[in-house]
C-alpha cells in the first residue's frame, strides 16, 4: 500500500491562501467583470473555488463560479464531454477569460479534454490551478501549491471518505 499524502484541513486552508497570494503576485489578466472561475469536479474542488472567488475579489465584486462535473475514474466520460461542450460554448460568449481551479491534479486526464475542447470553440485566455498536483500528471497547471509523487502517495484531503469510484487497498 503507498503511503497516504494527507491534506488536514489546516493545510488545506493554508494551502488555498498561498494559492491566492500566488495568483495576486502574478498580476495575470483576470477580473470578475471578464473572468469566469471554472470548478472542475465540484464534489472535490467546491471549497478551494469558493475561497478563491472571495479571496481575490476586485472592486467588490467576487469571481462567478461555474461547476464542470467530471467522471470518476471507473466512468465513461462521453456525457460529460458533451455537457461541457455545450455550456462552454455559451460561457465563451459570456466571459473573456476562464480559470479552472481543481484541489488536485492527479492524472491530468480531466484538464486536457476540458481545454482542448475549451480550444476548440473559442481562443479565450484559461488559466489552470491546481491546489495539489501530482508530478506524474499529464496536464502542468499554471499554478500548484503542492507537489506529490503518485507512486509513492495516495493523495487524500481530510474531509474525503473511501468510495466506490475509487479503488482502495486496504492491506
Amino acid at each position: 500500500m503507498k503511503k497516504l499524502k494527507f491534506i488536514s484541513q489546516d493545510q488545506e486552508m493554508a494551502l488555498i491562501q498561498e494559492m491566492s497570494y500566488r495568483i495576486k503576485m502574478s498580476d495575470i489578466d483576470i477580473h470578475p467583470s471578464k473572468t469566469c472561475f471554472l470548478m472542475v469536479s465540484p464534489d472535490y474542488s467546491a471549497v478551494v473555488t469558493q475561497h478563491l472567488s472571495h479571496s481575490l475579489s476586485m472592486d467588490g465584486e467576487i469571481f462567478h463560479i461555474e461547476a464542470v462535473n467530471v467522471p470518476f475514474p471507473d466512468e465513461d466520460s462521453l456525457d460529460y464531454k458533451v455537457d461541457f461542450a455545450e455550456k462552454y460554448v455559451d460561457w465563451a460568449r459570456q466571459w473573456e477569460n476562464f480559470v479552472l481551479i481543481e484541489a488536485g491534479v492527479i492524472r491530468g486526464g480531466n484538464y486536457t479534454w476540458i481545454t482542448q475542447q475549451m480550444e476548440l470553440v473559442s481562443n479565450n485566455k484559461y488559466y489552470t490551478v491546481a491546489l495539489c498536483e501530482n508530478t506524474g500528471s499529464k496536464f502542468k497547471s499554471d499554478f500548484v501549491t503542492l507537489y506529490y509523487n503518485d507512486i509513492n502517495e495516495d493523495l487524500h484531503f481530510w474531509w474525503e471518505q473511501p468510495n466506490n469510484h475509487w479503488k482502495f487497498d486496504s492491506k
